[in-house]
């Protein structure tokens, strides 16, 4: 079962899979890290999770969700958010997937 279907939900909701080349771990690790502490700090009704992707040491997966468009413009715009993305950017091997969710309505 899929839990109950929230009426009215506004919630923005995307997840972003991306691969990290080897030798820029610890320096993306310590970026999102700090990130993570940044968005829960300014947006504390937001869920903004990142996990590595079990067997695949390289590849990520964030799961980011925030209670309606104005919150997610917010992070988007955020000077913490701005100045981490071009350095994390840097990181990346290959280009990030991006999706965006609806809610089951």
């Amino acid at each position: 079962m899929l839990g109950p279907i929230i009426e009215g939900n506004d919630m923005v909701t995307v997840t972003i899979r991306l691969k990290v080349q080897e030798d820029k771990v610890e320096e993306f690790e310590g970026l999102v890290s700090q990130l993570i502490r940044d968005v829960h700090a300014n947006e504390p009704d937001a869920i903004y999770e990142v996990r590595r992707v079990r067997g695949q040491p390289l590849t990520y997966l964030y799961f980011l969700s925030f209670p309606d468009q104005a919150a997610y413009d917010r992070y988007s715009d955020a000077d913490y958010h701005t100045s981490m993305s071009p350095k994390a950017v840097a990181c990346l091997d290959g280009d990030p997937v991006f999706e965006e969710h609806d809610p089951l309505q």
